[in-house]
């Protein structure tokens, strides 16, 4: 049960967690569908140490699942693989310089520059692990050529390669006369083509007061399935000097995108493209799964789809590169695409479903994250695993910073959950990808602040049991779910592993309603219908262990609802394993049992009670006798509560009472499900003062006496519960 001190629900000490969205979008298919889906994401499981490894440099996987890193181990670089099918990384080999790349086949290539001797000119050499592979063959020569020390930290050369399921690769870097070159072959064992300068960056701004550089801030080459290559570089005469006022005028931008058609035998002539803007920095360049190529620059969307003369109109996204690395675009094979970059001051998600063909509101997944520490992967389900460095703070010091993880799918993004030990004094920063069974794997280093100490970590997430009746956290207790007062829906959570929080997203209007609902495609995990204040309602699929966004995907139950004064769940009320939706005719009081039929949608409404006008709140309360079947509870007038008992057929008992004299001061009444953790589904309630109140379900279709459980600072600020 829970107690007045450690266990208050909503007291002033919850933390928030804020997903801001916009808008609400245009309404999707008007079905609802109950077809069977592969299960989400599970949990993340318990990390376990990879002893050796001091930092994280580089984290990537290949087509089939084998991982390949580049780890500090000892003070060096080195690149260790763990092949699918495997739980055991293989030794380490020294990797000096190197750079880990994956292509748009899938395969893993390992690039560095290998220093000539007595003068002469450095080797381009690379290493290759196929798209189904396991190992690295052997390194080769690529090219021989003097690299410039680009980039924005102009230490390391800039190198990029792309490649074909046909074994066509490319490879693109900036010289040290700042020119762009380009070698090719046209399979695995053809000769390298002899290196082409395509274009170069303008000689320096020269000033009276100041000479400005240009600095390489792009290179980014990619190759279609067809075997179109794309690529785009850039850089600016951005001011470097040393307190000279610089001059406006001498601020110039060099960038430029070449393309080479599939069958062609040369490249296009270097040309701008005004989809980048005026100013652009830290470009996106991708092929896209279906045909051609799409980039992100400067918050804008653009696609160039195969066959297409040019590139599309630019499509706004709200996601920015970030302060020190581009943004990256995933892609599911349907067409869904991720944007994951920045937003303002830290990192955030948007996604365009192609369902629909636009892109929902920017969700800033937190205010408060390290520069250079977002990284992302798409898992097999086609979600996408974001993680972070996360700053902590109390009284306004930073007392360590947290490796954290966030599954965003469908446009709705997972609570944050820390996988790092929450020890002050320490940071932690890592790395994710994607591993053989499709799931994300992390691997992290949690270290002291003054670097004393180094442990690196992998994790990655466990397998689905069938989900706990209201639980929304992902974490196997149930949860609390409403709607704010301040445009948000709630979600509050006390799990074992992340304290009292409230997570949140934007933007729902106070007087919508939302109803906790069981799982109803499949997933394992729970889901939400929602009526928007015009009645409009809605079933909402979200990611596991998350809520939704208004423009998150969703299926629309009906056009206008408002004439139900009351929605509600008990979970199964047919003995089918499957969720129903309950509705109260506002004029009439007839009580409708919408029932999922597990095919594609709700059988038609079957009326199972007449005339529930004398009830004031009609309350879904799960399964309060332990039968397996959802059960209804009604407060009439007088202040009587009275317990309906489901049936498998769909219908309810007789009445039974349960309270005399009660329920006259509550606002909310919601079964909540097992909040307690007794194994008992719990009645939670809200009194006009703000007071939130549980009885503890007995298991028998009874109650415990109340026992207050948050106080009015904190419940003031909802506007409704779920």
């Amino acid at each position: 049960m829970l107690t007045q001190s450690r266990a208050l629900w909503g007291s002033a000490l919850v933390s928030v967690l804020l997903v801001g969205t916009g808008a609400v979008a245009a309404p999707a298919s008007a079905s609802v569908t109950g077809a069977t889906v592969a299960a989400g994401l599970g949990p993340w499981a318990a990390p376990k140490e990879l002893p050796g490894v001091s930092r994280v440099v580089d984290l990537k996987s290949a087509r089939n699942g084998t991982l390949a890193g580049l780890f500090v181990q000892g003070g060096e670089t080195v690149l260790a693989v763990r092949p699918a099918g495997s739980a055991t990384w293989r030794p380490s080999a020294p990797a000096p310089g190197a750079t880990l790349q994956r292509t748009d086949d899938g395969s893993l290539t390992l690039l560095w520059w290998a220093a000539g001797t007595g003068g002469a000119p450095s080797t381009l050499r690379m290493s290759r692990l196929a798209p189904d592979g396991t190992a690295f063959g052997p390194a080769e020569d690529v090219a021989t050529g003097t690299p410039a020390a680009g980039g924005v930290d102009r230490r390391t050369p800039v190198t990029t390669v792309a490649a074909d399921a046909a074994g066509r690769q490319a490879v693109a870097w900036m010289d040290a006369d700042r020119r762009l070159t380009v070698v090719e072959r046209s399979g695995p064992r053809a000769a390298w083509s002899t290196p082409a300068a395509l274009d170069r960056l303008p000689d320096p701004v020269v000033r009276p007061d100041h000479t400005y550089d240009y600095t390489l801030r792009d290179l980014h080459l990619a190759m279609a399935a067809d075997g179109s290559l794309a690529l785009l570089w850039g850089g600016d005469s951005s001011y470097t000097g040393d307190g000279v006022d610089p001059d406006p005028t001498a601020y110039q931008w060099h960038y430029r995108f070449l393309e080479k058609p599939a069958g062609s035998g040369s490249w296009s002539a270097p040309r701008a493209l005004p989809q980048l803007g005026d100013k652009p920095r830290l470009v996106t360049l991708a092929a896209h799964p279906q045909g051609g190529f799409q980039l992100l620059a400067g918050g804008a969307y653009v696609r160039k789809p195969a066959g297409a003369a040019d590139w599309g109109a630019a499509q706004p996204t709200g996601i920015d590169a970030g302060p020190s690395a581009p943004a990256e675009l995933l892609t599911a094979s349907n067409g869904d695409v991720t944007a994951v970059g920045w937003q303002g001051g830290g990192p955030a998600v948007a996604t365009r479903l192609a369902s629909r063909g636009g892109w929902g509101a920017p969700q800033q997944l937190t205010r408060y994250a390290e520069d250079g520490s977002l990284g992302s992967a798409r898992t097999a389900n086609g979600a996408v695993v974001v993680t972070y460095t996360q700053k902590r703070f109390v009284s306004s010091r930073t007392v360590r910073r947290d490796f954290v993880a966030q599954t965003v799918a469908g446009g709705s993004v997972s609570k944050p959950r820390t996988l790092s030990s929450r020890k002050d004094g320490t940071t932690s920063a890592g790395r994710v990808a994607t591993d053989d069974k499709g799931r994300p794997l992390a691997v992290w280093t949690q270290s002291a602040d003054d670097g004393s100490s180094h442990t690196s970590y992998t994790a990655t997430t466990a397998s689905r049991a069938l989900p706990r009746w209201h639980d929304y956290a992902d974490d196997g207790r149930a949860d609390l779910v409403g709607i704010g007062k301040g445009d948000t829906m709630n979600l509050l959570t006390r799990d074992s592993t992340d304290p009292l929080t409230t997570y949140q997203t934007r933007t729902w209007a106070d007087t919508t309603r939302v109803v906790p609902f069981g799982d109803v495609d499949g997933d394992r995990c729970n889901d939400l219908v929602v009526r928007l204040p015009g009645g409009e309602t809605r079933l909402y699929t979200p990611v596991c262990g998350g809520l939704p966004a208004p423009d998150s995907a969703y299926r629309r139950l009906a056009r206008d609802w408002s004439g139900y004064d009351t929605l509600l769940s008990s979970g199964d009320q047919t003995g089918d394993g499957r969720p129903d939706l309950l509705a109260r005719d506002a004029r009439t009081g007839d009580l409708y049992l919408y029932a999922l039929d597990g095919t594609d949608g709700f059988l038609p409404r079957k009326k199972i009670r007449s005339a529930w006008t004398g009830y004031k709140r009609v309350i879904g309360a799960g399964d309060l006798n332990g039968d397996g079947i959802g059960d209804v509870l009604a407060l009439d007038t007088s202040g009587e509560l009275w317990r309906y008992d489901g049936t498998r057929s769909g219908t309810l008992k007789d009445r039974v009472l349960v309270f005399k004299d009660w329920g006259g001061s509550y606002q909310d009444v919601v079964g909540a499900g097992d909040v307690d953790g007794d194994g008992r589904d719990d009645l939670v309630s809200r009194d006009t003062s703000n007071r939130l109140w549980l009885n503890a379900g007995t298991g028998t279709g009874t109650f415990k006496n109340r026992v207050q459980a948050g106080d009015t600072s904190y419940w003031k600020s909802w506007a409704s519960l779920g």
